[in-house]
């Protein structure tokens, strides 16, 4: 208990100094963009080279996002650390009011293995159709035909809309825990390279394990949703390859 209290401890010191001197937030915001500029890009590139099944693309493009993602969260990392190896000394994990150690350590950068008909009509020999706009717009018949069609209508766009707010969210909610993610991967990466030795008992932890803790469900219900929105359009228009397609049958269907 005394290890993990020490290591959160130390958490939210970073945090508090990222937070004062670093803009974390901003730093995120720029990766999540590079982020998601890769995912189009892979898809992109998966649909010239053939891949047209909108769900599976979506899906791998996905995938080749988030290891673009942990590759950035590394290069940050490496370039980092540096600048917050100037720890002050501790004891027990309390920093010593005797000013900081003459020392100074550099951080080399050997990160180790740094790794979504009407019913109505009249009878007489023949069957006669009503046009949908002939119907009793005020009548509960109306009502329910014209409340039908325009699901329809917006059923596509619709689908498009959740996919852009399931990103919007999952980025927001990268952006907005980058501190405590950045200072949880300063930890570890400075204790991987030996500059927090007079601090005995924290426990070690890959950065790569301590990135995939703190955003794999976002990045996996993005991936889930895209697949979902992917195969809900191809449904709908199995001739297309991209939304762009499925837009553009929307609009000749209608």
């Amino acid at each position: 208990m005394r290890f993990s209290t020490s290591r959160h401890s130390e958490i939210l010191r970073l945090n508090r100094k990222l937070v004062r001197e670093g803009f974390p937030r901003l730093q995120m915001s720029f990766l999540v963009t590079i982020t998601g500029a890769s995912g189009f890009v892979a898809s992109f590139s998966l649909l010239h080279s053939g891949f047209h099944v909108m769900p599976w693309r979506y899906l791998l493009a996905c995938m080749i996002a988030y290891v673009v993602f942990l590759m950035l969260l590394w290069l940050w990392l490496r370039t980092k650390a540096e600048d917050y190896a100037d720890i002050p000394d501790f004891s027990n994990g309390i920093p010593s009011h005797g000013g900081g150690s003459g020392e100074c350590h550099s951080y080399a950068g050997n990160g180790g293995e740094f790794g979504g008909g009407g019913a109505s009509g009249s009878f007489d020999s023949s069957y006669e159709v009503i046009p949908l706009e002939s119907a009793d717009a005020g009548g509960p018949v109306g009502d329910a035909l014209e409340a039908a069609s325009g699901a329809d209508e917006l059923a596509i766009p619709l689908f498009v809309l959740i996919l852009f707010v399931a990103l919007l969210l999952s980025s927001l909610y990268v952006v907005y825990s980058a501190p405590m993610l950045f200072a949880e991967l300063l930890l570890d990466g400075m204790l991987a390279a030996g500059l927090y030795r007079r601090l005995k008992g924290i426990p070690r932890q890959h950065w790569l394990e301590t990135s995939l803790r703190r955003t794999f469900w976002p990045f996996l219900l993005t991936a889930l949703l895209s697949w979902g929105t992917g195969w809900a359009m191809q449904l709908y228009a199995p001739e297309a390859d991209s939304i762009g397609d499925v837009l553009h049958y929307h609009a000749t269907q209608n």
